[in-house]
């Protein structure tokens, strides 16, 4: 059964944008559902012409805005996760949740998904725009436009015979209401429909038996006068056992919701690969290894009840005055260069734990993570590599003493948080907020990070990385308000091989005064602990 998101993850990041939208297909959607409106400049944008100002806290409609006054607005303004009314989607300071132009925003989406886009103001002008960005891609097939005007529905199938045709009521920004019957009739003698939207609570009485549309919709698919059936939409006070029941209709052709990690749970079984809570002190070293990122003695990793990454603070000044003697001064100089060109710090430190067996095709993992404390110059994240773990650095001699990395053979990339690129991460960044990291080559300098999301000064949270293709969606939930999972970032990854390694780390580096770019901050210590890690694979 297929999942059509409605304006993508809407419940776990901002709709309509490109982050709710991958990451609804990331977690098994193969349909995106969405309105469109057209701007003052003639852009089409992906949501309706009031719902997607809204989303911004504004008055204005899209048709009133310029693709760049639109864009100025903030979409993750009124975004709050199920469980947090004071939730602020980007921290103060950062750049707001900009919307994409749909011709922008369909380069950057997967090529398997299928569109219901739903045009209820522009009338013919909008179907043309919308098919004729859809025929610059090659991708008319992909299409279905959605209208109650049956007109529409003629206009579309008039510009492209492949385009789908699909029937719908009000807009989808409102409570979910079916076409009319007299309606769907009329449509039906024109020829075959491809798709019809109709809501859960119009298929299903109260008494839990199929309504008179629904017996309708049932004999019409059967028949062929719809090609495709039923993409039901969920109820307005949306019950636990929904999804699953609009699945079971013989006429369902999708299952509309806002929440794939809803839809998942029953329509995208999958197996659980991993359980592991890290309680104890011993390391099975047969399923997972502790390294360290840098070979110096501020760093050890251990587990005790939890995977601790434990970063002692350094002794030294991180900016100690040049020594006066000239050679001793062109020494130092030479020294600072060395560290730089080795990536060998000796303030830079930190480690963690990496799975040794392989994941392979598509999944989700997650991990709770406590830091403590939440500072500028550390962070940690959960991410996959290409590489594998290598080999395992016991956390003690035999004595019982802390065994640290004392030669570059005792460390490895892998343990380095946003090292050994390529890779995909999910991060807690420093105390600004969670964000989606990257690497598409194999260079260090190439890293990039999406915009942090939340409350970054939160020390105990989960993080969750998930993978489908070539695409990825990294989350967060926090346990100090215990909001839902939020999609803090989306990216396309195509050097990721179809085999990946999964890490969690930690480090703690040397960071410039933002105040005085010539000078450092201080160097913290921290600890980072991780718990309960958990992957499912998708097959």
């Amino acid at each position: 059964m297929r999942i059509a998101a409605i304006g993508g993850n809407a419940l776990h990041a901002p709709p309509h944008t490109r982050t709710a939208l991958t990451s609804a297909y990331v977690q098994g959607a193969d349909v995106l559902v969405f309105d469109v409106a057209v701007t003052a400049d003639g852009r089409v944008v992906p949501g309706s012409d009031r719902g997607l100002p809204r989303q911004a806290d504004s008055t204005a409609s899209v048709g009133e805005l310029t693709l760049t006054r639109l864009r100025a607005l903030d979409l993750g303004a009124t975004f709050k996760p199920r469980g947090s009314p004071d939730f602020h989607y980007r921290p103060p300071g950062h750049a707001p949740v900009r919307i994409e132009a749909l011709d922008d925003l369909l380069d950057a989406l997967p090529d398997e998904v299928t569109y219901v886009v739903r045009v209820s103001t522009g009338g013919a002008d909008t179907v043309a725009a919308v098919v004729e960005i859809f025929t610059r891609r090659t991708a008319t097939t992909r299409l279905v436009v959605a209208a109650s005007d049956p007109e529409l529905l003629r206009h579309a199938r008039k510009l492209d015979a492949r385009v789908g045709t699909a029937l719908t009521g009000p807009a989808l920004d409102g409570p979910a209401v079916s076409p009319d019957p007299g309606l769907l009739g009329t449509v039906l003698q024109d020829g075959a429909l491809d798709l019809v939207l109709a809501g859960l609570d119009d298929l299903i009485g109260p008494d839990g038996r199929p309504t008179g549309l629904a017996l309708r919709l049932d004999a019409a698919e059967r028949s062929g006068d719809v090609r495709l059936g039923v993409l039901v939409l969920p109820r307005t006070e949306p019950g636990p056992d929904d999804h699953a029941l609009a699945a079971a209709q013989p006429y369902a052709w999708a299952v509309g919701t806002d929440s794939t990690f809803d839809t998942a749970r029953a329509l995208r079984p999958g197996t659980r690969r991993l359980d592991e809570t890290f309680a104890g002190t011993h390391t099975d070293t047969s399923r997972f290894a502790l390294g360290y990122a840098k070979a110096n003695p501020h760093c050890h990793v251990f587990q005790d009840d939890g995977i601790h990454v434990r970063i002692t603070p350094y002794p030294g000044d991180p900016q100690p005055p040049l020594p006066a003697d000239p050679v001793e001064r062109r020494l130092a100089e030479l020294e600072e260069r060395t560290w730089y060109a080795l990536g060998d710090w000796p303030f830079y430190s930190g480690g963690g734990i990496g799975v040794i067996h392989g994941l392979r095709g598509d999944f989700a993992a997650e991990v709770r993570i406590d830091s403590a404390v939440a500072a500028q110059a550390t962070m940690c994240e959960m991410a996959v590599v290409n590489a594998d773990p290598g080999t395992h650095h016991p956390p003690y001699d035999e004595d019982g003493s802390p065994r640290f990395p004392r030669s570059f053979r005792d460390k490895d990339a892998f343990y380095d948080p946003h090292g050994a690129p390529p890779f995909v991460g999910a991060e807690h960044d420093e105390d600004d907020g969670y964000r989606i990291n990257w690497n598409l080559g194999t260079l260090y300098d190439t890293n990039q990070y999406g915009p942090p999301v939340g409350d970054g000064r939160v020390l105990a949270a989960r993080l969750r990385l998930e993978r489908r293709g070539a695409y990825f969606a990294a989350y967060t939930r926090n346990d100090v308000d215990a909001h839902d999972w939020v999609c803090v970032g989306t990216v396309r990854n195509d050097s990721m091989n179809e085999t990946v390694h999964l890490r969690c780390s930690g480090k703690r580096w040397r960071q410039e005064d933002p105040a005085d770019p010539t000078r450092y901050m201080p160097i913290p210590a921290n600890e980072f602990v991780f718990r309960d890690l958990r992957i499912t694979c998708y097959f």
